[in-house]
């Protein structure tokens, strides 16, 4: 069974297309589209509610921000690196793909703002 790569590159480019964004991928992508600064030109935001100016708005895209950030960053992509990870055991590249989910999920019911 692969790795993450395909999945990881998948929610990257359903990222990009949806965000209209080129300029950034993975990391830098996540924190700025559910970033909760205000739209910028060329910098749409994804929005999983409305900006109430509460807690949970805050939470809500705080979490899908970190969430995405620990998938890029903890979870090897051997397309990547030069130095020979070997392929996890099916249980655990099942569980990177299961972890992937969650931002592609969020992604998927976020609306774009513009």
């Amino acid at each position: 069974m692969e790795r993450d790569g395909p999945a990881a590159r998948k929610v990257n480019a359903e990222t990009q297309n949806k965000a209209r964004r080129r300029d950034a991928s993975e990391t830098a992508l996540f924190q700025s589209v559910f970033s909760k600064d205000a739209p910028k030109s060329g910098q749409p935001r994804l929005r999983l509610m409305a900006d109430d100016g509460s807690d949970t708005f805050d939470s809500v895209h705080r979490g899908a921000m970190a969430f995405a950030e620990a998938c890029y960053a903890g979870i090897p992509n051997p397309d990547s690196h030069e130095d020979g990870l070997p392929e996890p055991p099916e249980h655990e590249a099942l569980e990177q793909l299961a972890a992937f989910s969650v931002p592609a999920r969020r992604v998927d019911q976020a609306q774009v703002t513009p």
